[in-house]
């Protein structure tokens, strides 16, 4: 039960919402055809790739 809620606000954190933000964004951008799906898919394929492959460090560089 706490790990479930360690990776609750694991989730909840404002890096993650934007990116949740920004891909719902598009996706309604594009149902309503203000711009194509093309256009969709490049933007949140770059979005996942980035949150996905980020590295945190915490260590301070020398």
């Amino acid at each position: 039960m706490n790990k479930l809620f360690d990776q609750l606000v694991q989730l909840l954190k404002i890096k993650s919402l934007v990116t949740i933000i920004a891909m719902i964004v598009f996706a309604v951008l594009s149902l309503n055809k203000v711009i194509g799906v093309e256009h969709v898919m490049t933007v949140v394929t770059m979005i996942i790739t980035f949150y996905f492959t980020k590295k945190e460090d915490n260590s301070e560089t020398k």
